[in-house]
């Protein structure tokens, strides 16, 4: 039996509300301008990257997707792999202690709240999966201390594994999720 909203009922709003479909599929070309605009609309956050900063990016990238919604990009995630060359010191930290690990980047979501972060890194989970990918790693700021950021990687299994100051403005909180048991 379906259920029926009684018109001005609190739950013929929600009823009511539609949300487009969202996919995740791999980021393109055609798709750098838009990034650069989500990048640049939380730059404080993150750094600053140009269209052809973004190109040079991808072409190393071992994971670069996006959300799609309603034709429109609302979100993006860009990881790269061991040995890929890029630049980050927050990367080469890793990348001189590990191995096999896929590096986050950067996440960046239009709309915080609806879902896609975590859509992102559960697709992402599972692409590192399918490839036999033991960690996942990232890092964010510890000082000043970016909160929604320690929920939302502690809420997905990332542990803290040290506090680095690897450039004088700030501090950040490096983070891995294993994704295979050390015995395997």
């Amino acid at each position: 039996m379906h259920k029926t909203f009684k018109p001005g009922s609190r739950d013929s709003a929600v009823a009511n509300i539609k949300k487009p479909m969202s996919t995740i599929r791999p980021a393109t070309p055609e798709d750098f301008s838009a990034i650069k605009a989500l990048n640049d609309a939380v730059v404080a956050l993150t750094s600053p990257m140009d269209v052809s900063r973004i190109a040079s990016l991808h072409a190393i990238s071992c994971y670069h997707r996006v959300v799609e919604e309603g034709g429109t990009v609302s979100a993006f995630l860009l990881v790269f792999g061991p040995a890929s060359g890029y630049d980050s010191p927050y990367y080469q930290w890793f990348d001189q202690r590990y191995d096999d690990y896929a590096y986050i980047d950067r996440i960046v979501v239009r709309d915080r709240a609806q879902g896609q972060g975590r859509m992102l890194y559960e697709n992402l989970f599972s692409w590192a999966g399918q490839r036999e990918v033991r960690y996942i790693v990232c890092e964010y700021n510890a000082e000043p201390l970016n909160e929604v950021s320690r929920k939302f990687h502690a809420a997905l299994g990332f542990k803290e594994i040290s506090i680095e100051k690897l450039s004088a403005a700030k501090q950040v909180s490096m983070q891995l999720k294993a994704l295979k048991a050390l015995d395997e």
